[in-house]
């Protein structure tokens, strides 16, 4: 009797043990599963390539902005503003791309919204009074509609 007792002890032991190292089989299997599905690819670009990209969009940027320079009046503006939000686009899609993390991507987005903001606002320099207060009012709108639909893509 007592070696029966002892025996069935074991044998239910043996069964959890199993069901347990099924049950982190499964789970595992279901995490590997979701780090597959998560899109962000790794880096494939080393630091002096990166450094050498960057080093090269500062320099566009310099020569656009100097373009800018041969403009008059508020088209000056808006020039140097499309410059400078091509410059926070160019240089957050490099980041993204040297980071490969989610996170980068986010803020490639959040960029995005931003210098569309920029570039709306210095197309409202050169209006005046009630017509540039509704300009600023609406690029303030689209900046706050494209910020949230960036963090909601985010997320």
């Amino acid at each position: 009797m007592f070696n029966d007792a002892t025996t069935t002890e074991k044998s239910v032991k043996r069964s959890t043990l199993y069901a347990a190292v099924v049950g982190a089989l499964i789970v595992s299997a279901g995490a590997m599963g979701l780090s597959a599905a998560v899109d962000s690819p790794r880096s494939l670009m080393d630091r002096n390539e990166y450094a050498q990209s960057r080093r090269a969009i500062e320099a566009d940027v310099r020569l656009n902005l100097s373009k800018c320079r041969d403009v008059e009046g508020s088209a000056r503006e808006l020039c140097r503003a499309e410059a400078r939000a091509d410059e926070r686009i160019r240089k957050a899609e490099l980041e993204a791309s040297y980071r490969g993390t989610v996170a980068a991507s986010d803020e490639v987005r959040l960029e995005r919204a931003k210098a569309r903001y920029v570039i709306a606002r210095a197309k409202c320099v050169d209006q005046r009074g009630e017509d540039k207060l509704a300009c600023l009012k609406g690029a303030r709108a689209e900046k706050a509609k494209a910020l949230a639909e960036a963090k909601h893509a985010a997320t």
